[in-house]
């Protein structure tokens, strides 16, 4: 029950430092999961400040005053980001140990002097143990505190988007369809969430990779710097088609909204679409739509495969040519401990080689939804004065108002939905005062529904005074 619900707690707000360290307070809702189905009634209610209301209110303010999503995001967001990129740092630490570990097991094996020294391997064995223990708690620290962030950004910016939406100008919203509004609700605003998951990466990865290298310097010398050749080779061309990717996926946008567009028409104007059979026409209209967003994404991921197969044969490329060097002009040989050591560490260098393509091309996108979002968020709003409303007038003038009983009025009233345009309403008067019971009735496109805009705001006021004295509902 609703009552139930607001007394219930969140867990974490009343667990020990333990209990948050090993996410003890999940616990109870894990061995439920595991005896019954969970229900909505099971979950707690969110935390204060993960609740929209509480994010809008901060958000908010500082998007008006910077007017730019990405340096409201840094400056509500920025230190949760901060803190989550420390977590992974260690996480990376944690990460390279192994290798060094390997190294120095396999160096002792190969001892036949000193001969094999089993508490120093044991210790080696013990601390890594402990190592990747600590590195299990640390990640999942990190990606919680992420996740929390990312549901935080979301509500905000469909907050925003919302929040436009509904005070969006008559022009605007001609221009601006419903297919384009949800996809900036769903597509756009998923593709910078995406993105935001992989921050850190971008300063996190040329790091690891970088200190990757210099520990297979300590271990086969110049030879890695042959494999680091390869590997930029490999990333320069990887830029250039991340450039065309970025292109084919503004046109995969552009292509989607079309379709939307379409698509919502169609499912505005059924009845007419039926009561005209031009059921043929329309599903003709729609289908060319689809086909140019099938292309679009045709070749959006034809370009990204691309980038995949370079991707994965990178690390293998970089293998090759460092050990390559290594033993045929260096004239080195390879131990078992030199080349497991620098095997476990390429394998480590894999996944950031990997990462790092899709990290700029999650980028790429992230910012063709940023913009598109920042052009809806720029675009003209009405004007909140063009009703007259308890909200926005003296008590004087509401208590003219209500001494007549008049609960809508619209005075000499000339209406226009587009400035440049004539007038579509012109010097109208309509009085409604309270109790009265009020039909508008006429043909098709002689302005019922225009006149209900006028009551709304939605329509540019050229001359003349609107007043609703209430509250409205429509459907």
């Amino acid at each position: 029950s609703t009552t139930n619900s607001e007394e219930k707690k969140h867990p974490y707000e009343e667990a020990g430092w333990i209990s948050r360290t090993l996410y003890l307070w999940a616990t109870p809702l894990l061995r439920l999961g595991n005896q019954r189905q969970i229900d909505p009634s099971d979950i707690w209610p969110l935390q204060h400040n993960n609740q929209c209301s509480n994010v809008s209110q901060v958000f908010e303010p500082k998007f008006k005053s910077t007017r730019s999503v990405i340096n409201t995001i840094f400056t509500t967001y920025g230190w949760r980001f901060v803190l989550v990129g420390l977590l992974q740092v260690g996480t990376i630490l944690c990460t390279l140990y192994g290798p060094v570990v390997l190294r120095q097991v396999l160096e002792a094996i190969e001892r036949e002097d000193d001969g094999f020294d089993v508490v120093l391997v044991l210790k080696y064995i013990v601390s890594l143990f402990v190592v990747k223990v600590l590195q299990a708690i640390v990640t999942a620290h990190a990606t919680f505190d992420n996740q929390v962030i990312t549901v935080k950004i979301t509500s905000a910016l469909q907050h925003l988007l919302f929040q436009k939406a509904l005070v969006l100008d008559a022009k605007v919203r001609r221009e601006k369809s419903a297919g384009e509004i949800s996809n900036m609700f769903s597509a756009d605003i998923q593709t910078i969430i995406e993105f935001s998951i992989f921050l850190n990466q971008l300063w996190l990865t040329p790091v690891q990779l970088v200190v990757v290298l210099y520990m297979i310097y300590n271990i086969i010398g110049w030879a890695t710097f042959a494999g680091a050749g390869a590997m930029i080779t490999v990333l320069f061309i990887n830029h250039l088609i991340t450039q065309r990717q970025w292109k084919a996926f503004g046109g995969v946008m552009a292509n989607r909204d079309a379709r939307m567009k379409v698509v919502n028409e169609v499912f505005g104007s059924m009845q007419i679409i039926k009561l005209q059979a031009w059921e043929e026409n329309f599903h003709k209209k729609l289908t060319e739509a689809r086909e140019k967003e099938l292309q679009s994404i045709w070749s959006f991921l034809s370009i990204t495969s691309l980038v995949t197969l370079l991707l994965y044969t990178a690390p293998v490329l970089l293998t090759t040519v460092s050990f390559a060097v290594y033993t045929l002009v260096m004239k080195q040989s390879l131990t078992s401990s030199k080349m497991f050591s620098v095997l476990s560490l390429f394998s480590l260098a894999r996944y950031p080689l990997i990462d790092l393509p899709f990290i700029f091309s999650s980028m790429m996108q992230a910012l063709v939804s940023l913009k598109r979002i920042m052009e809806f968020l720029n675009m003209e709003e009405k004007d909140p004065n063009t009703v007259m409303t308890p909200d926005n007038m003296t008590t004087q003038q509401l208590n003219a108002y209500a001494d007549k009983n008049i609960d809508v009025q619209i005075t000499d009233g000339s209406f226009a939905w587009d400035t440049n345009l004539k007038p579509f309403f012109d010097h109208i008067n309509l009085t409604v005062k309270r109790g009265e019971f009020v039909v508008i009735h006429g043909s098709v496109g002689e302005g019922k529904s225009s006149l209900c805009s006028t009551l709304l705001g939605e329509m540019h006021k050229l001359n003349g005074s609107v007043f609703v004295g209430g509250q409205v509902a429509y459907f």
